[in-house]
Parts: C-alpha cells; structure tokens; sequence
C-alpha cells in the first residue's frame, strides 16, 4: 500500500478512536472525522462511502488481523478464542475498547466471537454426541450472548480484571452448559 494512503488511513483510524471517546458512532459525520484527521473530504472520499464504509473497512482489517493471530491456536473454536481476544482487547486498549465501547459498533464483537463459529460447531459435534446441529447453534449463540454481556463489562470497568480471569470464567460457565450434551 502507498506510505500516503496509509498515514491518511492511520489518521482516520486515530480520529475515529477520539471521536469515539465523546461521541457515539452513529452521529460522527464525515466532516468531523475529517476536520479531526486534518484531511480533505475529496480524499476521504476518494477511498470511502460515507463513516459505515470506513469503520466497516477498519472493523475488516481488525478482524483480518485477529483471522491470523487464531490460525496460531491449536483448538480453534469458540471457548480457547474467546481467551485470544479478552487478551487482544487488553493489550490493545486504544482500539479495541474504544470500538467495541458504549459509543462504538454494537455489533463488531459479535462478528469476532462469530469468526470461529463453524470450527466451533464442528469441534462439539464430535464431543456432544447428544446434541443435534440446531442444539449447537442454540449453544453457540447462548455462549456469544453472555460472553458479549461479560466482556462489555469487562470493557466498561476499564479492563481492570486480568483476561485470564474473564476468559476462565467464562469457559467455566460454557463448560458446564456443554457438559449436559455429553
């Protein structure tokens, strides 16, 4: 990628991020983003619809990036995944939190805790004999809700609660939830 199209994109991400601080998403306009970047619209344009396409754009390249980061675990479903990103998000606490805040995109971790979704189901199939696929994906979507609901907590007491300990109760919880299909 071009050095100039990467500081732009960098500047936007940083500016979205501020903005996100004092502002819920949805009433960030392209002006101000722009105004806060210190760059031309007819550039912002040049790349972007409108601030959807640039924080889907954006919530893409994260998710891409989280993509890599899973391939590197040995059990690639949704209970060991869930670990990876309480740490991500404590690790990356410019980002992650602020997007995933209460002025941030309701719905970006839920496409996170979805990436692992078939490996997930696949992996349960083969240890919850007693469970049918509509069961699994009832389970599935069970364990993305209340780990959403614990980790907005997590988020909104500034994280202060090591991820192992989030990521360990919340395995506890799916863990005895599962045990009953075995």
């Amino acid at each position: 990628m071009d050095k100039r199209i990467e500081r732009t994109n960098t500047k936007l991400r940083y500016s979205l991020f501020t903005l996100l601080k004092k502002n819920n998403l949805k009433k960030i306009t392209v002006l101000e983003l722009c105004k806060e970047a210190n760059i031309n619209r007819t550039t912002f344009y040049k790349y972007y619809l409108d601030v959807d396409d640039f924080v889907n754009q954006t919530e893409d390249v994260l998710l891409e990036e989280l993509k890599e980061e899973v391939k590197n675990i040995n059990r690639n479903y949704l209970i060991t995944y869930i670990g990876k990103i309480v740490e991500r998000i404590k690790k990356e606490k410019n980002v992650y939190p602020i997007i995933l805040g209460s002025n941030g995109d309701k719905f970006f971790l839920r496409k996170i805790l979805y990436l692992v979704h078939d490996e997930s189901l696949n992996e349960w199939q083969r240890l919850l004999k007693k469970a049918s696929e509509e069961d699994l994906n009832k389970i599935y979507t069970f364990i993305v809700d209340g780990s959403i609901g614990i980790i907005e907590k997590w988020i909104n007491n500034n994280c202060k609660e090591d991820p192992n300990s989030i990521a360990l109760f919340i395995n506890k919880l799916c863990m005895s939830g599962l045990s009953s299909f075995i």
